[in-house]
């Protein structure tokens, strides 16, 4: 009745879809994002737009979130060792996060810059504005498509290319301030499209940080997902009851489960385990599962040997 803690070693070969191949696109959007970002910064102070200097902010924090997801990137894809038994692909999700929280106090500062320009008014040159943000357009289109190959299997790649995306049609803001601005004279569209930006942002991060927190602190990704996996396994012949089960999430792709497993008198507990991780296999796609076979219930925790 020892504790049958199996674990089918097999996880070195898990290195997931998105290997090196994203590396070269990261690094090119990182480069072109740090130069746009420069070119705005310098347009936003002559031109007097805060707008304009939102979106280079925005920009850089695009560019610091190439830069994270293709470290992380790198470091996620190194083997377990002695110390991180499970690898290092929660650092992907741990760069996503700290993402989402530098969007979210920049956000809230160009809100506030914002609010202060409608209470004091700057003059705005419209027609540097407009070209710039024609530039930045091109260049956050492009670094989207770089991106998004990578975005549809790498929860880190994703945040970064939701960066970019939301950074072009913020960029199209602008233009739209800057044209109205040239046309009718409207300085206060400056401060209402950085408002905008802002607000945009924060209801985007809103919407996705909770997903990446949870799988921070081993949540799982479904509430019914507990359920669905009790009932598999109660399902398979042999088993009697089951206790001490927890589910966590290593990282956006993979799960581990652990639990007790009280067998039935006449049950084989090596066949059980065998079927029980078959069964898990296919309806999850669980890898990781550390199955304790009992022939009696020893409670929530364990039999003391």
């Amino acid at each position: 009745m020892g504790s049958h803690h199996s674990c089918s070693d097999h996880h070195n070969h898990h290195r997931h879809h998105h290997g090196g191949g994203g590396d070269g696109n990261l690094t090119w959007a990182f480069v072109v994002n740090v130069l746009l970002s420069v070119v705005q910064v310098v347009g936003g102070v002559l031109s007097g737009s805060l707008a304009l200097v939102a979106d280079a902010l925005h920009n850089l924090s695009d560019a610091a979130s190439l830069l994270l997801a293709l470290a992380a990137q790198k470091i996620g894809r190194k083997a377990p060792d002695s110390k991180r038994t499970y690898g290092y692909k929660k650092v992907e999700t741990l760069s996503a996060y700290t993402n989402y929280v530098v969007l979210i106090l920049l956000s809230l500062w160009l809100a506030f810059e914002a609010v202060t320009r409608f209470l004091d008014p700057h003059p705005v040159s419209g027609w540097t504005v407009i070209w710039i943000s024609v530039l930045a357009v091109v260049v956050n289109l492009g670094t989207v498509a770089l991106t998004y190959r990578g975005a549809q299997h790498s929860q880190n790649v994703r945040a970064a290319y939701l960066h970019n995306l939301g950074d072009a049609l913020s960029s199209v803001g602008v233009i739209v301030a800057g044209v109205c601005i040239v046309l009718f004279g409207w300085q206060w569209m400056d401060p209402l499209i950085t408002l905008a930006i802002s607000m945009y942002i924060i209801w985007h991060v809103v919407h996705e940080i909770p997903v990446v927190a949870n799988i921070l602190i081993d949540g799982n990704s479904d509430d019914m997902l507990s359920v669905s996996m009790k009932a598999v396994i109660s399902n398979v012949a042999g088993v009697k009851s089951l206790h001490h089960f927890h589910v966590r999430s290593l990282d956006e792709h993979r799960k581990a489960v652990e639990a007790h497993i009280v067998m039935n008198d006449g049950a084989i507990a090596d066949e059980l385990r065998k079927v029980i991780k078959l069964a898990l296999k296919e309806e999850f796609q669980v890898d990781h599962a550390f199955l304790e076979i009992e022939s009696v219930d020893c409670g929530e925790r364990g039999c003391s040997t």
